[in-house]
């Protein structure tokens, strides 16, 4: 046995660190363009896919924004975690972009059995939130501070996480 080659286990520890950490490099550079921690965001309404308009954030109560646009695979898939969430606690807001059509949403809607509104957003508005990808979320806190963002597909788990750091 050579004792100057490190044990398979202490190897193989330090190739998972290694891969976590080059994980972690990658989230944090994906992240670097959207809006800071305590940006404040400015109440605007937007049409609804229903009819109507609704508010996009609402002071008093956190809330989740969740950018989605239909053609979006990984927002097919996560979506539906949006409802795991305590909705009496948090106002969860689910934003349609980068649609072709409105009936691209309402087929979206339907395909994934999507429940609560669909505001609908514009290029403005994914300017404004320095949207890139999808999904794209902003957690607010009750005074519409930005507490949390994050871009691509969170777990029920992952959304619950940053639900308690709006409360």
């Amino acid at each position: 046995m050579n004792t100057y080659l490190m044990p398979k286990r202490l190897l193989s520890s330090l190739q998972w660190l290694l891969l976590l950490l080059a994980l972690g490099a990658i989230y944090q550079w994906q992240k670097r363009h959207l809006l800071d921690t305590g940006s404040e965001v400015s109440v605007t309404a937007l049409p609804l896919l229903q009819g109507g308009t609704a508010e996009l954030a609402e002071p008093g109560k956190p809330t989740l924004i969740y950018f989605f646009a239909p053609w979006c695979n990984i927002c097919a898939v996560s979506i539906g975690n949006l409802d795991g969430l305590d909705h009496e606690q948090l106002n969860i807001k689910r934003v349609a972009m980068d649609y072709a059509s409105l009936n691209d949403v309402a087929e979206f809607v339907e395909d994934n059995q999507v429940k609560g509104d669909i505001l609908l957003g514009h290029e403005g508005l994914k300017q404004h939130f320095r949207v890139l990808g999808y999904p794209t979320y902003y957690l607010l806190d009750a005074n519409n501070r930005i507490v949390a963002s994050d871009m691509g597909y969170s777990s029920t788990i992952g959304l619950k996480v940053r639900q308690a750091l709006a409360l």
